[in-house]
């Protein structure tokens, strides 16, 4: 899995959006590629999620 860093685009399956907070074990990010303020928390041992370009989240 690719380094997660905050600032990175991410699509978890909560969301898609910027990466807000990472620790060793989870990553918050907002929604913000679907025009929502939410916030999540994932996992990263056991939710998905993948880094994407800002290009993919325009197109999906």
């Amino acid at each position: 899995m690719k380094r997660v860093r905050i600032g990175d685009m991410v699509e978890s399956n909560y969301g898609k959006g910027r990466v807000i907070a990472e620790t060793r074990e989870w990553i918050i990010h907002d929604n913000s590629a679907n025009n929502n303020d939410s916030e999540f928390a994932i996992l990263k041992s056991d939710d998905f999620y993948q880094v994407v370009e800002e290009l993919e989240l325009q197109t999906s």
